[in-house]
């Protein structure tokens, strides 16, 4: 009963990559959000924040959706999509949880 070893799994990997990158960005977008909050320069660049972090965020999207893709599939190792899995949704949370902070007045 010798089992093959498991294959390489390139959409778990690449959606690992992409949560990284991704959550990282948004991280760096929402520090300057609320230093620009915190200082009053926040409405003079909000919009190019959102871009960028909303472009980040959709990264975080793709970044979710290779990792359920690469979950499927026989004889492959996991956990890289697992992980980019969670990588790629906690992004989109954190750019959601980022936007309601910035909109919050107080």
């Amino acid at each position: 009963m010798n089992q093959p070893p498991p294959q390489s799994n390139t959409l778990g990997k690449a959606s690992l990559i992409l949560g990284i990158l991704a959550s990282t960005f948004v991280f760096m977008v929402g520090l300057c959000a609320g230093l620009g909050k915190e200082q009053g320069w926040l409405p003079a660049v909000g919009p190019l924040l959102v871009v960028l972090g909303g472009t980040f965020a959709f990264m975080g999207l793709i970044a979710a959706l290779l990792g359920f893709g690469g979950l499927w599939g026989r004889n492959r190792s996991r956990a890289t999509a697992i992980f980019g899995l969670i990588l790629g949704v906690f992004t989109v949370l954190l750019f959601l949880a980022i936007i309601q902070q910035a909109q919050h007045r107080g």
